[in-house]
């Protein structure tokens, strides 16, 4: 597999949109989807490596499709990526939540 299939794969898995990536690197939504989509667009080295730290990647995993281990989330990072998600009320009504368990 190329770029544009490792990344599309890598946002699969991650369950983030081109818009929540584009926020994420500065890079237009236009230009990722050109990484994406089309068969001769690629990434310069600043930007592979900006989408690469926005996926808590590699470039090489982007590249080559080469990962270091298996990657599996633990629940902490998976219950961060999904809080970030939420809107800044339900964030105040989860941790609410949260502090109610902890108390008993």
């Amino acid at each position: 597999m190329g770029f544009k299939e490792n990344l599309r794969e890598e946002l699969k898995f991650q369950d983030i949109k081109q818009k929540e990536l584009s926020e994420k690197t500065g890079i237009s939504v236009n230009t990722l989807r050109n990484y994406i989509n089309d068969h001769n667009a690629l990434p310069n080295i600043y930007s592979a490596v900006k989408i690469a730290k926005a996926l808590n990647t590699t470039v090489e995993a982007l590249v080559l499709g080469e990962k270091q281990l298996p990657k599996e989330e633990t629940k902490l990072q998976k219950s961060i990526r999904l809080f970030s998600k939420l809107s800044d009320k339900d964030q105040t009504t989860f941790l609410r939540l949260m502090e109610g368990i902890l108390k008993g």
